[in-house]
């Protein structure tokens, strides 16, 4: 809300003059005007009090961390045992597990407090 107030006084005698006056003072008969502006601004600053906190963290999950422990190490440990085909696509199966069970393993938990 801004509010503007304009008074006017003759330069010479300092008699008060209404905001629209034009021409020689109506008290001494001279010439020449002050203008004085007087600007009023309200400021809301109430947002600016407001405040967001904000943690970042992994979460970890032990037992699907263990899991893919057994996955990842497993498979070539298998592969000196089992040799071909076989071998192949047993590695082909485990990574595929490794690969859909990652994501839950660690999981990224950001929390927002106001």
């Amino acid at each position: 809300m801004n509010k503007n107030m304009e008074t006017k006084t003759c330069t010479w005698c300092g008699a008060s003059l209404s905001p629209n006056h034009t021409g020689p003072c109506p008290e001494c008969g001279k010439e020449g005007t002050l203008t004085n502006l007087k600007l009023t601004m309200t400021m809301k600053f109430k947002d600016a009090l407001n405040s967001e906190t904000r943690r970042e963290f992994f979460e970890k999950n032990p037992k699907i961390k263990w899991v893919l422990y057994a996955v990842t190490f497993g498979p070539p440990i298998l592969g000196l045992v089992l040799t071909g085909l076989v071998g192949l696509v047993i590695g082909f199966i485990f990574g595929f597990i490794s690969y859909l069970l990652g994501p839950y393993a660690v999981i990224k938990v950001r929390e927002i407090e106001h």
